[in-house]
C-alpha cells in the first residue's frame, strides 16, 4: 500500500516539477530575451498561455478563467470585428495579426488566472528568478550602451560602420526594459527593498540617456512622474488617465490633423525631425482614415496603404503610406477598425469603443491592488500609454508580447507574499 501510494505521489510530482522547471526558465529569460533578442516574446507568450494552461489544469483550477470573462468578452468582441475586417484589409497578414492578437489574449487570460493561483511560495520563486533576468537585462543593456553595442552587432549581424544605436535594434530592448522595470520595482518593494525599488527605473533612466530611443526616454520619464504623483494620490492619477484615453480615443483624427494642417508642426524647425516625421505620418494616416468612416481600412492595413500620389518631405513614398504603423495606437485603431467620431455607435467607431473599454478595464483594475503597489502598477500603464502613442505599431506581435509579460509579472508581483511573511 504504502509503496503505491509512493508511486502515485512520484507521478503526480514529476509532471509538477516540470511545470515549475519550465514556469522558472520562462521568467528568468525575460530580462536576457528582451536585452538580446526582443523579437522572441511572442514565442514566450505562447509558451505562457501553454504554461497558465498546463498550470491550471493541474490544479483543477481551469474555472478561475471564468473570472476574467468582462475582459474576455471584450477581447472576443475585438477579434470578431477584426477578423470580419479581414474582408476588405489590403494586408496580405491580416489574418496572421488576427491569430497574433489572439494568442496574446490566451496567454493574458491562462497567463493571469495562472498566476493568481499560485501559492505564495512557489510566486516568491519565481519573482526572484524574474528580478535575477531583470538585473542582468538592465546591467546588460547599459554595457552594451556604454561599449557600443558589441554583442548586439554580433547577434543582428550588424556591420561595424554602421551606427546601431540609430536604428530599431537596441530600441526595442530600450522599450521592452522600460516596461519591465515596473514590476521588478514592485518586486523589490515587496521584499522591503523600497530604496531599491525607486533606484532600478532611475538607473535604467540613466542608461536610456546613452540611446537615440526617445520613445524609451519619454516612457521612462513619464512612468517616473506618474509613479511620483500616485504615492500622493493614486485615486487622483487613474481619473487623470482615465480622462487622456478618453480624449484620445474620441479627438485623435482632429488633434493630429490640427498638429498637421493647422499648425503645421511637421515643418517645425524647433522640432527633432523625427518627431517632425511623426506628424507628417500622422497626418497621412488622418487622412485616409476619414475615407472610411465606417468599417476602417480592415486590421493590419497600415503596412499596405497605397500612396495615392501623396508626397513626403522626409522620403521618397514607394509602395506603401505609412513606414508600417503610424507610430500612434489610438490613430492605428481608428485608421484600421473604424475612423469617424461622429459616428461613436455605428460599426466604424466599434473597433475604437472596444479598446477604450478594454484599456479602461486595465486601468481601474489597478484599483483593486494594495495601495502602496498602485503607484508601480500606474507607472507601467502610463509608460506604455506614452510609448504606444509615439513608437511601435500596435499589433507588432513582439510589442504586444512585451507589454503582456509586463503585465504579468506585475500580477506575479503582487502575488508575492510581502518581505516577512
Amino acid at each position: 500500500m504504502d509503496f503505491s501510494l509512493s508511486q502515485r505521489d512520484s507521478a503526480r510530482g514529476t509532471p509538477d516539477a516540470i511545470l515549475a522547471g519550465v514556469a522558472g526558465v520562462a521568467v528568468a529569460s525575460l530580462g536576457p530575451l528582451a536585452s538580446m533578442a526582443p523579437r522572441g516574446l511572442p514565442v514566450w507568450a505562447v509558451l505562457i498561455a501553454l504554461v497558465g494552461l498546463a498550470g491550471l489544469a493541474r490544479r483543477g483550477a481551469l474555472g478561475r478563467l471564468q473570472r476574467a470573462m468582462p475582459g474576455t468578452a471584450l477581447v472576443l468582441a475585438f477579434l470578431a470585428l477584426a477578423s470580419l475586417s479581414i474582408l476588405w484589409s489590403p494586408s496580405p497578414r491580416a489574418g496572421l495579426t488576427v491569430v497574433e492578437i489572439a494568442y496574446i489574449g490566451l496567454g493574458a487570460l491562462a497567463g493571469g488566472a495562472w498566476l493568481s493561483s499560485l501559492p505564495g511560495v512557489e510566486a516568491r520563486r519565481l519573482i526572484g528568478l524574474f528580478l535575477i533576468g531583470v538585473f542582468a537585462g538592465v546591467l546588460l543593456f547599459a554595457v552594451e550602451a556604454a561599449l557600443d553595442f558589441p554583442l548586439h552587432r554580433w547577434w543582428n549581424h550588424v556591420p561595424a560602420g554602421v551606427e546601431i544605436a540609430e536604428t530599431n535594434v537596441p530600441k526595442r530592448t530600450a522599450v521592452l526594459l522600460c516596461l519591465l522595470v515596473w514590476p521588478a520595482a514592485m518586486a523589490l518593494d515587496r521584499a522591503g527593498r523600497r530604496g531599491l525599488a525607486v533606484a532600478l527605473p532611475a538607473v535604467f533612466a540613466a542608461a536610456c540617456l546613452l540611446l537615440t530611443s526617445r520613445s524609451a526616454m519619454l516612457g521612462i520619464v513619464t512612468g517616473g512622474a506618474v509613479f511620483a504623483l500616485a504615492v500622493w494620490s493614486p485615486r487622483l492619477v487613474r481619473g487623470v488617465l482615465a480622462a487622456v484615453l478618453a480624449v484620445a480615443f474620441t479627438f485623435v483624427l482632429p488633434l493630429v490633423l490640427l498638429f498637421d494642417r493647422v499648425l503645421n508642426l511637421d515643418g517645425a524647425d524647433w522640432l527633432f525631425r523625427s518627431a517632425q516625421h511623426r506628424v507628417e505620418i500622422w497626418g497621412m494616416a488622418a487622412n485616409r482614415a476619414l475615407e472610411t468612416p465606417f468599417f476602417g481600412q480592415g486590421i493590419d492595413a497600415s503596412r499596405a496603404l497605397e500612396p495615392e500620389g501623396a508626397v513626403s518631405r522626409f522620403g521618397t513614398l514607394t509602395d506603401s503610406l505609412l513606414p508600417l504603423h503610424p507610430h500612434n495606437a489610438f490613430l492605428q485603431v481608428w485608421l484600421e477598425l473604424g475612423a469617424f467620431g461622429a459616428v461613436w455607435l455605428e460599426l466604424g467607431a466599434f473597433g475604437a469603443a472596444l479598446a477604450l473599454a478594454a484599456a479602461l478595464l486595465l486601468l481601474f483594475g489597478t484599483g483593486r491592488m494594495e495601495r502602496r503597489l498602485q503607484p508601480f502598477a500606474l507607472a507601467l500603464f502610463a509608460s506604455a500609454l506614452a510609448m504606444a502613442s509615439t513608437a511601435y505599431g500596435i499589433w507588432q506581435a513582439w510589442w504586444m508580447g512585451g507589454m503582456l509579460a509586463a503585465g504579468l509579472m506585475l500580477r506575479l508581483a503582487a502575488r508575492t507574499p510581502a518581505g516577512g511573511e
